[in-house]
């Protein structure tokens, strides 16, 4: 999974304390020329039901909108300033669109993912979990 958080030092450290919530770690990386201007990339791997918790997290935090885009190979998650604080719009890997404002989060991102066995979403650049 990617993370794209504005790099506001306040906003990064409410990010990794998000992932430390959700029993995982967020690990920023050098990602020149692949993370948009101003922001840092964190990479993690937790469950989906922890993917809720934190993506419920950020979204209290971040004053915009929270994205979750799984269309691609990996799942990325980006705040978003055409969205008002608190919305989260969530795209499946099929391309449909479902817009929440925290309720029932955790069946809309479990039903956007693929099916992957063990219950895991993506870490960014590989496919093992």
């Amino acid at each position: 999974m990617n993370v794209f958080v504005p790099a506001d030092p306040d906003l990064i450290a409410g990010a990794q304390e998000a992932f430390a919530a959700a029993a995982s770690v967020g690990k920023g990386i050098d990602a020149r020329g692949t993370v948009p201007l101003g922001d840092v990339l964190l990479i993690g791997s937790v469950a989906t039901h922890a993917l809720a918790y934190l993506v419920n997290t950020l979204r209290k935090a971040w004053s915009k909108g929270v994205v979750i885009d799984a269309l691609g190979r990996q799942l990325t998650v980006r705040q978003d300033p055409a969205l008002t604080r608190g919305l989260v719009v969530v795209r499946s890997k099929s391309g449909e669109v479902t817009v929440r404002d925290g309720v029932g989060l955790t069946d809309v991102i479990a039903g956007a993912l693929p099916s992957r066995g063990n219950g895991t979403a993506n870490v960014g650049g590989s496919d093992s979990a």
